[in-house]
């Protein structure tokens, strides 16, 4: 499945980067993105574990498209704190405990949480998380459980 995911990620990248359909180019972009995701995973990642299984794959555009919801909600939110001087902005530190089963879910909840606009991951020790928010308010989503339990869903395996 890594071996898939790479040289599909290679593929839109090669299209990206020389934006040429034409059949030569094309040609010379799938050999060459199928060989560096053959010797990536018999070299790089030999031994191993998958990162996720194909189960948490069909569930990652889902996890994306709520995230792209929470990512702009966030953004309306912070853009009104900085520009209503009445609301202020008060940052906070918050700190908070997960207990995830793999990598790739602690990477998907410290990244979600960076990408959403008004909170950053500050550090992670194994399963604690330091937070920066920009408000109290900002971190609510954080306290719930809501996003915890839907990168367990996805990338918890």
């Amino acid at each position: 499945m890594r071996q898939a995911v790479s040289f599909t990620v290679l593929a839109v990248f090669w299209l990206v980067i020389t934006g040429s359909l034409k059949p030569f180019d094309l040609g010379i972009g799938l050999v060459l993105c199928a060989a560096v995701a053959y010797w990536a995973d018999h070299v790089l990642w030999r031994g191993e574990p998958e990162p996720l299984t194909a189960r948490a794959w069909l569930r990652v555009p889902l996890y994306l498209l709520w995230l792209v919801k929470e990512i702009v909600v966030a953004a309306l939110y912070v853009a009104e704190r900085v520009l209503d001087p009445k609301l202020g902005i008060a940052p906070v530190i918050h700190t908070h405990r997960v207990h995830f089963t793999n990598d790739a879910a602690r990477v998907a909840f410290a990244n979600s949480i960076t990408l959403t606009p008004g909170t950053i991951t500050v550090d992670v020790t194994e399963d604690t998380f330091v937070i920066h928010c920009l408000h109290e308010s900002f971190s609510d989503g954080i306290s719930s459980g809501d996003l915890e339990r839907r990168v367990t869903r996805t990338f918890g395996e």
